[in-house]
């Protein structure tokens, strides 16, 4: 029998199956993108890893990670050239035909990330998590309007 524990570590990791996939077919643009998306997913994950107290609070470790953000976001736009959605790209049509929402979402990202490291930089960080938060609401606005749901 599969504790809870375990059913649920075999549960996520199953839903990363179709993302491997997809990023093995990827070529070109489609694949820097994901490429980008996969290294801004790992930021986050360093970042969110300490906000739910698994990992130590590090504010260099964390600004790090979320300049990191803040700079791949301002690449967002260049990678995402008309006629390139389709499979294996997770791309909606939404996102050529809604561009100014779209690129207004990739630059809320580059700025909730920005005042991320501001927080950090300050002593003792108090605020990190609310700018955490805002960094995570920029991914899911943007998600939700322009990125396919996994399957």
């Amino acid at each position: 029998m599969i504790s809870k524990l375990s059913q649920s570590t075999v549960l996520f990791l199953l839903a990363f199956v179709p993302l491997a996939l997809a990023h093995e077919e990827a070529t070109g643009v489609v694949k820097e993108r994901m490429d980008l998306m996969d290294t801004q997913k790992e930021a986050m994950k360093v970042i969110g890893l300490m906000a739910k107290g698994k990992t130590p609070f590090d504010a260099a470790k964390a600004a790090k990670a979320a300049t990191e953000i803040e700079e791949t976001s301002k690449q967002i736009p260049e990678l995402f050239p008309e006629g390139t959605g389709g499979a294996p790209s997770e791309a909606k049509p939404e996102v050529w035909t809604k561009w100014d929402e779209f690129t207004g979402d990739a630059e809320g990202l580059e700025t909730a990330a920005a005042d991320l490291v501001m927080a950090l930089e300050a002593p003792d960080a108090p605020e990190w998590k609310a700018k955490f938060k805002g960094v995570i609401d920029a991914c899911k606005t943007c998600h939700k309007t322009f990125r396919m749901e996994d399957e």
